[in-house]
Protein backbone atom coordinates (compact mmCIF):
# COMPACT_ATOMS: atom_id res chain seq x y z
CA UNK A 1 0.00 0.00 0.00
CA UNK A 2 1.22 3.28 -0.72
CA UNK A 3 0.48 6.35 1.62
CA UNK A 4 0.99 9.95 0.02
CA UNK A 5 1.96 12.77 2.25
CA UNK A 6 3.89 16.13 1.60
CA UNK A 7 7.02 16.10 1.03
CA UNK A 8 7.30 12.11 -0.38
CA UNK A 9 5.60 8.75 -0.56
CA UNK A 10 5.90 5.86 2.56
CA UNK A 11 5.61 2.88 1.80
CA UNK A 12 4.18 0.27 3.55
CA UNK A 13 3.97 -3.35 2.68
CA UNK A 14 0.71 -5.46 3.95
CA UNK A 15 0.48 -8.84 3.59
CA UNK A 16 -2.87 -8.87 1.42
CA UNK A 17 -0.89 -6.54 -1.02
CA UNK A 18 2.47 -8.88 -1.11
CA UNK A 19 1.02 -12.28 -2.01
CA UNK A 20 0.46 -11.50 -5.70
CA UNK A 21 -0.70 -9.68 -8.52
CA UNK A 22 -3.66 -11.39 -8.82
CA UNK A 23 -5.33 -11.64 -5.48
CA UNK A 24 -7.58 -15.04 -5.54
CA UNK A 25 -10.98 -14.49 -5.93
CA UNK A 26 -11.71 -16.63 -2.91
CA UNK A 27 -10.62 -14.03 -0.91
CA UNK A 28 -13.94 -12.71 1.31
CA UNK A 29 -12.79 -9.12 -0.27
CA UNK A 30 -15.14 -7.70 -2.62
CA UNK A 31 -13.24 -6.98 -6.53
CA UNK A 32 -11.80 -3.79 -6.64
CA UNK A 33 -11.79 -1.37 -9.20
CA UNK A 34 -9.34 1.82 -9.46
CA UNK A 35 -9.99 4.54 -12.47
CA UNK A 36 -7.29 6.87 -13.67
CA UNK A 37 -8.31 9.57 -15.69
CA UNK A 38 -5.40 10.21 -18.19
CA UNK A 39 -3.99 13.07 -20.63
CA UNK A 40 -5.38 16.03 -17.71
CA UNK A 41 -4.09 19.41 -18.43
CA UNK A 42 -4.89 20.66 -21.65
CA UNK A 43 -8.63 21.66 -20.52
CA UNK A 44 -9.51 23.83 -17.38
CA UNK A 45 -12.83 22.73 -17.40
CA UNK A 46 -13.05 19.04 -17.97
CA UNK A 47 -9.70 18.58 -15.43
CA UNK A 48 -11.85 20.16 -13.03
CA UNK A 49 -14.44 17.69 -13.89
CA UNK A 50 -12.60 14.77 -14.00
CA UNK A 51 -11.27 15.65 -10.05
CA UNK A 52 -14.62 15.27 -8.94
CA UNK A 53 -15.69 12.46 -10.44
CA UNK A 54 -17.24 10.18 -7.71
CA UNK A 55 -15.09 8.26 -5.30
CA UNK A 56 -11.28 8.22 -5.62
CA UNK A 57 -9.75 8.39 -8.92
CA UNK A 58 -6.17 8.82 -10.15
CA UNK A 59 -5.23 11.86 -12.38
CA UNK A 60 -2.47 10.98 -14.69
CA UNK A 61 -1.56 14.96 -15.38
CA UNK A 62 0.69 15.61 -18.77
CA UNK A 63 3.80 17.43 -17.85
CA UNK A 64 4.32 21.45 -19.54
CA UNK A 65 0.76 21.96 -20.27
CA UNK A 66 -1.20 25.01 -19.87
CA UNK A 67 -3.00 23.79 -16.90
CA UNK A 68 -1.20 20.51 -15.61
CA UNK A 69 0.20 22.32 -12.47
CA UNK A 70 -2.73 23.98 -11.33
CA UNK A 71 -4.80 20.67 -11.78
CA UNK A 72 -2.43 18.56 -10.40
CA UNK A 73 -2.36 21.38 -6.90
CA UNK A 74 -6.30 21.32 -7.04
CA UNK A 75 -6.22 17.24 -7.17
CA UNK A 76 -3.86 17.01 -3.83
CA UNK A 77 -5.61 19.65 -2.45
CA UNK A 78 -9.10 17.70 -2.42
CA UNK A 79 -7.36 14.60 -1.78
CA UNK A 80 -7.05 13.07 -5.53
CA UNK A 81 -4.32 11.02 -6.34
CA UNK A 82 -1.97 12.42 -8.79
CA UNK A 83 0.75 10.58 -11.42
CA UNK A 84 2.76 11.87 -13.83
CA UNK A 85 1.81 11.08 -17.03
CA UNK A 86 4.99 10.86 -19.36
CA UNK A 87 5.30 11.35 -23.01
CA UNK A 88 6.84 8.76 -24.62
CA UNK A 89 7.96 7.90 -28.25
CA UNK A 90 5.46 5.98 -30.26
CA UNK A 91 5.87 3.84 -33.11
CA UNK A 92 3.48 6.39 -35.42
CA UNK A 93 5.64 7.55 -37.99
CA UNK A 94 4.28 11.04 -38.19
CA UNK A 95 3.26 11.20 -34.58
CA UNK A 96 2.69 14.65 -32.69
CA UNK A 97 4.98 14.32 -29.99
CA UNK A 98 3.99 16.61 -26.46
CA UNK A 99 6.13 18.70 -24.80
CA UNK A 100 8.86 16.59 -22.72
CA UNK A 101 8.68 13.03 -24.78
CA UNK A 102 11.41 10.49 -24.37
CA UNK A 103 12.84 9.53 -27.36
CA UNK A 104 14.88 6.03 -27.89
CA UNK A 105 17.69 8.55 -29.68
CA UNK A 106 18.05 10.19 -26.34
CA UNK A 107 21.33 9.47 -24.62
CA UNK A 108 21.03 8.45 -20.74
CA UNK A 109 22.07 12.27 -19.64
CA UNK A 110 19.51 13.79 -22.18
CA UNK A 111 16.69 10.90 -20.97
CA UNK A 112 17.26 12.18 -17.07
CA UNK A 113 17.07 15.50 -17.63
CA UNK A 114 14.02 15.57 -19.84
CA UNK A 115 12.36 13.60 -16.84
CA UNK A 116 13.58 15.32 -14.19
CA UNK A 117 12.15 18.50 -15.60
CA UNK A 118 8.82 16.64 -15.83
CA UNK A 119 9.11 15.94 -12.21
CA UNK A 120 9.89 19.19 -11.11
CA UNK A 121 6.54 20.58 -12.62
CA UNK A 122 4.71 18.08 -11.05
CA UNK A 123 6.12 17.86 -7.57
CA UNK A 124 2.43 16.20 -6.48
CA UNK A 125 3.24 12.81 -8.67
CA UNK A 126 2.57 9.60 -6.45
CA UNK A 127 3.51 7.40 -9.23
CA UNK A 128 4.11 7.51 -13.41
CA UNK A 129 2.16 6.51 -16.09
CA UNK A 130 3.44 6.33 -20.06
CA UNK A 131 1.44 8.71 -22.35
CA UNK A 132 1.69 6.86 -26.13
CA UNK A 133 5.20 5.21 -26.01
CA UNK A 134 3.80 2.07 -28.18
CA UNK A 135 7.97 2.27 -28.99
CA UNK A 136 10.06 3.08 -26.08
CA UNK A 137 7.83 1.04 -23.93
CA UNK A 138 9.11 -2.05 -25.76
CA UNK A 139 12.67 -1.01 -25.08
CA UNK A 140 14.47 -2.64 -22.12
CA UNK A 141 17.51 0.09 -22.03
CA UNK A 142 15.08 2.67 -21.83
CA UNK A 143 12.84 1.11 -19.90
CA UNK A 144 15.50 0.29 -17.37
CA UNK A 145 16.98 4.08 -17.60
CA UNK A 146 13.32 4.70 -16.73
CA UNK A 147 12.84 2.40 -13.35
CA UNK A 148 16.09 3.61 -11.87
CA UNK A 149 14.39 7.09 -11.65
CA UNK A 150 11.06 5.91 -10.02
CA UNK A 151 12.63 4.05 -8.16
CA UNK A 152 15.08 7.11 -6.87
CA UNK A 153 12.17 9.17 -6.17
CA UNK A 154 10.04 6.13 -4.11
CA UNK A 155 7.28 6.24 -6.62
CA UNK A 156 5.58 3.57 -8.68
CA UNK A 157 4.67 2.75 -11.84
CA UNK A 158 1.49 1.81 -13.93
CA UNK A 159 2.01 0.37 -17.44
CA UNK A 160 -0.56 2.21 -19.96
CA UNK A 161 -0.07 -0.94 -22.12
CA UNK A 162 -0.11 0.80 -25.23
CA UNK A 163 1.88 -2.13 -27.11
CA UNK A 164 1.46 -5.99 -26.73
CA UNK A 165 5.38 -5.51 -26.95
CA UNK A 166 5.76 -3.81 -23.60
CA UNK A 167 8.63 -4.49 -20.87
CA UNK A 168 7.47 -1.47 -18.60
CA UNK A 169 6.02 -3.86 -15.82
CA UNK A 170 8.76 -6.36 -15.91
CA UNK A 171 11.67 -3.38 -15.89
CA UNK A 172 9.91 -1.95 -13.09
CA UNK A 173 10.09 -4.88 -10.85
CA UNK A 174 13.95 -5.71 -11.92
CA UNK A 175 13.94 -2.46 -10.69
CA UNK A 176 11.86 -2.92 -7.42
CA UNK A 177 9.49 -0.37 -8.49
CA UNK A 178 5.87 -1.56 -7.05
CA UNK A 179 3.71 -1.35 -10.45
CA UNK A 180 0.18 -3.12 -12.17
CA UNK A 181 -0.87 -2.56 -15.61
CA UNK A 182 -4.03 -1.22 -17.44
CA UNK A 183 -6.81 -4.14 -17.95
CA UNK A 184 -8.93 -1.49 -20.01
CA UNK A 185 -9.54 1.33 -22.07
CA UNK A 186 -12.58 2.86 -21.37
CA UNK A 187 -13.23 4.92 -24.59
CA UNK A 188 -10.84 3.48 -27.41
CA UNK A 189 -14.00 4.10 -29.31
CA UNK A 190 -15.71 7.31 -27.88
CA UNK A 191 -19.75 6.66 -27.79
CA UNK A 192 -22.14 5.46 -25.27
CA UNK A 193 -22.75 1.79 -25.73
CA UNK A 194 -18.91 1.27 -26.84
CA UNK A 195 -17.97 3.01 -23.37
CA UNK A 196 -20.66 0.96 -21.21
CA UNK A 197 -19.19 -2.11 -22.80
CA UNK A 198 -15.94 -1.46 -21.92
CA UNK A 199 -16.91 -0.69 -17.96
CA UNK A 200 -18.85 -4.23 -17.96
CA UNK A 201 -15.37 -6.01 -19.03
CA UNK A 202 -13.46 -4.52 -16.30
CA UNK A 203 -15.69 -5.47 -14.22
CA UNK A 204 -15.95 -8.82 -15.11
CA UNK A 205 -11.87 -8.44 -14.65
CA UNK A 206 -12.41 -7.91 -11.42
CA UNK A 207 -14.76 -10.20 -10.11
CA UNK A 208 -12.43 -12.92 -11.98
CA UNK A 209 -9.31 -11.34 -11.03
CA UNK A 210 -9.86 -10.08 -7.56
CA UNK A 211 -9.49 -5.85 -9.15
CA UNK A 212 -8.94 -4.26 -11.98
CA UNK A 213 -7.71 -1.00 -13.51
CA UNK A 214 -9.57 1.13 -15.78
CA UNK A 215 -8.08 4.15 -18.05
CA UNK A 216 -10.46 6.53 -19.21
CA UNK A 217 -9.57 9.96 -21.15
CA UNK A 218 -11.78 13.49 -20.21
CA UNK A 219 -14.13 13.12 -22.98
CA UNK A 220 -17.57 14.28 -22.32
CA UNK A 221 -19.10 11.34 -22.98
CA UNK A 222 -16.40 9.70 -20.45
CA UNK A 223 -16.86 12.04 -17.65
CA UNK A 224 -20.56 11.81 -17.81
CA UNK A 225 -20.67 8.15 -18.08
CA UNK A 226 -18.09 7.59 -14.86
CA UNK A 227 -20.05 9.95 -12.96
CA UNK A 228 -23.64 8.14 -13.07
CA UNK A 229 -21.34 4.61 -12.80
CA UNK A 230 -19.59 4.62 -9.82
CA UNK A 231 -21.58 5.72 -7.58
CA UNK A 232 -23.73 2.29 -8.85
CA UNK A 233 -20.24 0.11 -8.21
CA UNK A 234 -20.94 -0.66 -4.68
CA UNK A 235 -24.39 -1.72 -5.16
CA UNK A 236 -22.94 -4.16 -8.07
CA UNK A 237 -20.65 -5.86 -5.08
CA UNK A 238 -17.12 -4.17 -6.19
CA UNK A 239 -14.95 -1.10 -3.99
CA UNK A 240 -13.51 1.58 -5.74
CA UNK A 241 -10.45 2.10 -4.51
CA UNK A 242 -7.28 4.11 -5.15
CA UNK A 243 -4.40 3.00 -7.57
CA UNK A 244 -1.82 2.98 -5.34
CA UNK A 245 -3.39 0.23 -3.48
CA UNK A 246 -3.50 -2.52 -5.95
CA UNK A 247 0.53 -1.74 -7.28
CA UNK A 248 2.88 -4.71 -6.38
CA UNK A 249 6.12 -5.84 -6.24
CA UNK A 250 7.18 -8.43 -8.26
CA UNK A 251 5.81 -12.22 -6.93
CA UNK A 252 9.55 -13.36 -7.07
CA UNK A 253 11.13 -10.49 -5.22
CA UNK A 254 12.92 -11.15 -1.58
CA UNK A 255 10.63 -9.40 0.14
CA UNK A 256 7.64 -11.18 -1.23
CA UNK A 257 9.05 -14.37 -1.27
CA UNK A 258 9.97 -13.93 2.52
CA UNK A 259 6.12 -12.44 3.26
CA UNK A 260 4.97 -15.59 2.21
CA UNK A 261 7.37 -18.11 3.81
CA UNK A 262 6.74 -16.32 7.01
CA UNK A 263 3.56 -14.77 7.31
CA UNK A 264 2.96 -11.84 10.04
CA UNK A 265 0.13 -11.96 12.53
CA UNK A 266 -2.51 -9.75 11.33
CA UNK A 267 -2.20 -7.74 15.02
CA UNK A 268 1.73 -7.46 14.68
CA UNK A 269 1.89 -3.96 12.98
CA UNK A 270 3.74 -3.61 9.51
CA UNK A 271 7.82 -3.14 8.62
CA UNK A 272 7.98 0.58 7.59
Amino acid sequence: MWIPHRGGILLIFLVTNLATASPPTTTAEPPRLAVIIDDLGYSLDRGARAISLPGPVTLAVLPFTPHGSALASRAAELGQDVILHQPMQSTHRHEHRSPGTLTAEMPLASFRRTLGLAFDELPQAIGVSNHTGSLLTAQPQQMSWLMSEVATRGLFFIDSRTTAQTVALTSAWAAGVPSTRRDVFLDHVIEAEAIAESFERAIQIARRNGHAVVIAHPHTESLSFLERALPALRARGLTQVRLASLVQLNPEHPAVVAQQQNPVSPHTPPAL
